[in-house]
Order: structure tokens, then C-alpha cells, then sequence
């Protein structure tokens, strides 16, 4: 590999790693976790101040190892339970006691976790105290699930990484940021196979969840199910249908990890199971598959760092879908040019669409991302692509991405303060 290659290759061993549960949710978990653990003892109170959209669009979604949903169930858990040394998946070690005693403490009165609505910064930020009969603990996560960047016990520092989170955000001075897709088509096809051999993992992961839900194991879940019952014969339903089933496993919180990409289990489950369920109706090779897998998930990195790591897009049906398009016409035999016009086509189908949250029916939108970036794909490898320089298409691909970033980042921010706003009026008057 030359220089260039192995940086992507360092970005996609640290930005694809397991992660049990929707990783919303686990991120209060660590950092709960992470204060606990610094001072030790039992668990006396709990108070967390978090970005708007951990806040507020986390609250629907299961929990593994326990039947409730809730940022406060989460933090009761990492606190009491949880094993900040396994990072996304510190709720491994999750007993039906430590269930009981969480749900507990959560009605306590003493568990609170505080959305910031006031401010009109993006990003993620988590401030945890944790307070126990040894004293107190503190511990603050940044711009990533499991960015430590500081940890106390009774005023003592522990970790203490200096950090501005305001420029924190700053996606521009990542080092995805000076990369294109034709570095990541160079990579995805040029690097020696034995090195995407960890991507095997991913295929075994995410199939093993789809398979929880087809199997009737995963009990709540339905898209899928129903999906699959007009797929036969049809690649695009198929995959939809194996993408759908995936997601709503783990929304439902079954105890199983998921392969994440960019520190997101669901965009790692889009960006993977469309590809995984298209490679085996196409007889493509391991090697055919693992190699559009790779150039997924580097596009679904690369678009999550202009859109933000945190954004009001939803980044499964923005991100992952360029990853999916982009693994597509690999798979379908196209080269960088076909690529490109993959993207451009699934650019515009899917410009805007916002998060409200993570929960079971994110699983419709993971659906509708497969669905329109293979099909976008299949027009590509037909020669047939959106006419450029017009809408929020660019002059090439990687312009159209640029401009979806920017508009992602400072042209939706008005409208997701108020839908964050909006949603947490919503679960106070459901409380």
C-alpha cells in the first residue's frame, strides 16, 4: 500500500467496529459508565447534560439485555452495569438483575438526562457526574460515541484532553475531509485482499441480525418479514427486505452486535446488507463483495463527515445510500465513471431527508435507501445519469457531496433545532 491507501485503510479498521444496541442510547450508556467507573461504589444519582440530538431523538429505541427504552434506563445501566472498557458495546455483561436494579434506580427521581436546546451547535456532546457512596465521578464524551476526552474521580483528572466543542465539530480538519471518491474506488480495488479480510466480520454481523428477525427469534420485528413476502425473484425487494429486517432487529434491542460505520450500527447495517444480499443473487465472489464493501463503507465515512457525525440528514438513508450505490456498480461491473453517476442519480432521490430519531421504523427509511441506490446503480451501469450542474447535482459527483455537506450543516440547522425542540415537548407530554 502506498501512503494514501493506508490512511484509508487505518480510517476503516477504527470507523467499522461492533457495537451492541443503537448506539444513541449506548453512547449515554459509556459515559455513564466512564464517571461511574472513575470513582467506584454504588450509584446514588445520575445527571447527564447532552447535545439536542442524543437528547431527543434517542428515546424510542430498545435497549439490549433489557426490555425498556429511555436515555435515563440507559444511563442507569452503564452506571450501575456497564464496562466502559468495552467501549460501544459496554452493556455486554447486562444480567436480568442489573435489568431490575436500573429500572429502579431510573424512577428514582435521581437519573436525569438534560438536552441542550438552547444552543445551535451540532455535534456530539455528552457531560456526565455520577455521583456514588464513594463519591463523585465525571466524565465527558465528544464528537464520537466513545470520544473520551475527560474523566475525574472527587476533582481528581484522570483524562483531561483539551477540547473546544464548538471547533471539535469541524469535520474539515478530519482526514476523510481531503479525500474523493476516486481515492476510495483506488483503495477498494487496488488494495491486496488479505487486508479486507476483517470485512468478513461485517458479512456475519449484520447477516446474523437479519436472520434473528426472518427466524421469528427477534419478536416485535415485522418489516422485514413482510418485505420478504413479495421479494422472491425481485434483487431490489430482496435487499430491501434483508436490510429492513436487520435494522428493526436491532432497534428492538435484541441482544446481538451489529458492524457499525462512522460510529452508526444502522448506517453499517445499510451500507453492508443491500451489497451482502446482491453479491448472492449475482454469484459474485468473496473477493467481488468484499472489495464493494470496502468502497461503501469509505463513501458512507466520507458523507458522514460532510453532512456531520451528528446531523439533521439521517445519515442511513444520506450517507449509507452513496455507499450502497457505490458498492453496487462495482458489483455490476462498472468502473469509477459508472460510480459517479451512481451517486449523482442517488443524490437527488435522497437530499434532505432528515432524522427524527432512532426507532423501530427507521427500518422503513434503511429499506427505501437500498431500494433507490441500487436501482440508481443499475441506471448508472446503463449510462444513464442526472444531468449535471442542475438542482444540488454539482459539476462532478464529489461536488454534489461537497454541497449536500454544506447545506446539511448550515442550511437545515434552523429546521432541526425546532424538530428536536419539538420532539422533546412530545416526550414530556407523553411522561
Amino acid at each position: 500500500m502506498n501512503e494514501k491507501q493506508r490512511k484509508l485503510y487505518a480510517i476503516l479498521r477504527k470507523e467499522v467496529t461492533p457495537a451492541l444496541g443503537c448506539t444513541g442510547p449506548t453512547a449515554v450508556s459509556y459515559v455513564a459508565a466512564e464517571a461511574a467507573t472513575a470513582v467506584g461504589g454504588n450509584p446514588l444519582k445520575v445527571e447527564i447534560k447532552v447535545d439536542r440530538h442524543i437528547g431527543t431523538k434517542n428515546s424510542d429505541v430498545g435497549i439490549p439485555g433489557t426490555s425498556v427504552v429511555g436515555l435515563k434506563m440507559a444511563a442507569s445501566l452503564g452506571a450501575i452495569a456497564g464496562d466502559a472498557k468495552a467501549g460501544l458495546n459496554v452493556l455486554h455483561k447486562v444480567t436480568n438483575e442489573d435489568e431490575q436494579k436500573a429500572l429502579a434506580f431510573s424512577k428514582s427521581g435521581n437519573v436525569k438526562v438534560i438536552p441542550d436546546l438552547e444552543t445551535d451547535i451540532l455535534g456530539l456532546y455528552m457531560d456526565c457526574v455520577v455521583t456514588t457512596d464513594k463519591g463523585t465521578g465525571r466524565a465527558i464524551v465528544l464528537k464520537t460515541h466513545n470520544n473520551l476526552v475527560y474523566r475525574e474521580a472527587n476533582g481528581v483528572k484522570q483524562v483531561d484532553i483539551p477540547f473546544d466543542r464548538i471547533n471539535s465539530m469541524n469535520e474539515t480538519k478530519d482526514v476523510m475531509a481531503h479525500y474523493q471518491i476516486a481515492d476510495f474506488y483506488e483503495f477498494a480495488t487496488k488494495a491486496p485482499i488479505e487486508d479486507l479480510a476483517f470485512i468478513k466480520e461485517a458479512i456475519k454481523l449484520n447477516k446474523a441480525l437479519a436472520d434473528a428477525c426472518f427466524s421469528g427469534r427477534a419478536k416485535g420485528a415485522g418489516f422485514g418479514i413482510s418485505m420478504q413476502k413479495r421479494a422472491e425473484g425481485d434483487m431490489i425487494k430482496r435487499a430491501q427486505a434483508i436490510t429492513a429486517a436487520g435494522a428493526e432487529t436491532r432497534m428492538i434491542g435484541y441482544p446481538l452486535p451489529a458492524m457499525s460505520c462512522a460510529t452508526s450500527g444502522n448506517v453499517g447495517i445499510t451500507a453492508s446488507l443491500p451489497l451482502i444480499s446482491m453479491a448472492e443473487d449475482m454469484n459474485c465472489s468473496e473477493e467481488q463483495l468484499l472489495r464493494a464493501l470496502a468502497m461503501s463503507f469509505l463513501m458512507t465515512i466520507c458523507v458522514k463527515n460532510r453532512i456531520g457525525r451528528v446531523s439533521s440528514m439521517c445519515a442511513c438513508v444520506t450517507a449509507a445510500s452513496q455507499g450502497i450505490a457505490a458498492g453496487a456498480a462495482m458489483l455490476l461491473g462498472g468502473d469509477l465513471a459508472c460510480i459517479n453517476k451512481a451517486i449523482n442519480n442517488t443524490i437527488v432521490n435522497i437530499f434532505g431527508v432528515v432524522c427524527d430519531g432512532a426507532r423501530l421504523a427507521c427500518a422503513l427509511k434503511l429499506a427505501s435507501a437500498a431500494g433507490i441506490a441500487l436501482e440508481c446503480a443499475m441506471m448508472a451501469y446503463d449510462g444513464v445519469e442526472t444531468p449535471l450542474n442542475e438542482g444540488v447535482i454539482g459539476s462532478t459527483a464529489d461536488m454534489s457531496l461537497n454541497f449536500m455537506g454544506k447545506f446539511a450543516q448550515t442550511g437545515m440547522a434552523g429546521s432541526d433545532l425546532a424538530l428536536c425542540k419539538a420532539l422533546y415537548e412530545k416526550q414530556l407530554e407523553q411522561e
